[in-house]
């Protein structure tokens, strides 16, 4: 519980909200890209843990640059009642803005105990971590329940290695009790999540964010943020989707490392985490594509992984393509 209620509500509503909305936009991105949500009705959504409504906001705004749906319902479920005011007033307004019919309901609740109405996606924003392992499975495991065939629930974290691994660990959970299949990040379907091999390692995201010019001048002044986006996520489904189609796709978990005469990523893939390799003097218009890809992105190579080698050899006979499964299409 915080010192200052008052203080803690205006940082949220003044800084946290604003910097946290975008990062639903990857996952979200990723789901439409794919034709993973609904389009026939009324886009149905819960918020769980909404607070002042960064993941309500982020859906509005990711959905206004993707040019769909006309129309979504929101039902954000919270425990702090003034919190719930600021989001029901910013949704409202950012609604109008963008040209989105939006039915929002702000429910005073514990999102661990509320009921969950039918529903074509959940999101939770920054709130497993506050909980307890067994509850945080039993939530993610109802939030599957409420939503359909064709529905997702978004689970976004902070980057921190505790609540990264903690992460992994409710993704593996889930397979293993057959709850629910993994859209995204990973291209990787089966337990175990390859992060959680060694003790030191976990899987986060790390994208650039230009903030608002008030929001980026606290940034500033506080330290609180750079200009990147960092937090870790999941996609589940109910039935298996893959986030890209095909044999061969890696998602790219780390920054590119250029040594002397080569370039080197890694990839999390069927195998599990791998280092793919591109000498230069093997590089070809086929493969080039490696070179171009960073972290979040999705390459798709023909070279065949060894689950016993320690990287993948891309060569001169080698096609590598690259996917940034949550970009806006043209």
């Amino acid at each position: 519980m915080p010192a200052n209620k008052v203080g803690d509500l205006a940082a949220r509503a003044a800084f946290f909200t604003i910097a946290d909305s975008m990062k639903i936009a990857i996952p979200l991105g990723e789901l439409i890209n794919r034709g993973a949500l609904p389009a026939a009705r009324p886009l149905r959504v819960i918020d769980l843990g909404a607070g002042c409504g960064a993941m309500s906001l982020g859906l509005i705004e990711t959905l206004a640059r993707f040019g769909a749906p006309p129309a979504l319902t929101i039902t954000a479920i919270d425990r702090d009642a003034p919190a719930l005011a600021i989001a029901t007033a910013a949704v409202r307004s950012l609604a109008t803005v963008r040209g989105i019919e939006v039915e929002f309901t702000a429910r005073t609740d514990d999102a661990t105990g509320a009921k969950l109405a039918a529903c074509d996606l959940v999101v939770m924003g920054t709130l497993l971590n506050e909980l307890a392992p067994a509850a945080r499975q039993a939530l993610v495991e109802r939030a599957l329940a409420a939503v359909g065939d064709d529905g997702a629930v978004i689970l976004i974290e902070p980057a921190l290695r505790e609540t990264s691994r903690a992460l992994h660990e409710l993704r593996d959970a889930i397979i293993t009790r057959g709850s629910g299949h993994v859209f995204a990040p990973c291209t990787r379907a089966n337990a175990p999540c390859p992060a959680l091999a060694n003790p030191n390692d976990w899987c986060h995201e790390d994208r650039v964010l230009k903030l608002p010019p008030r929001t980026a001048e606290l940034a500033r002044l506080t330290h609180l943020r750079d200009d990147g986006m960092k937090f870790s996520y999941l996609v589940l489904r109910r039935q298996p989707l893959a986030v890209v189609e095909g044999p061969g796709a890696w998602r790219i978990v780390s920054p590119p490392r250029s040594p002397k005469g080569k370039h080197e990523i890694t990839g999390c893939g069927d195998v599990g985490w791998m280092t793919l390799r591109l000498l230069r003097k093997h590089r070809t218009d086929g493969n080039r594509d490696l070179e171009r890809a960073d972290r979040g992105d999705v390459v798709v190579v023909s070279a065949v992984a060894e689950a016993e080698a320690d990287r993948v050899e891309i060569t001169a006979d080698t096609t590598a393509v690259r996917h940034d499964p949550a970009k806006p299409r043209s």
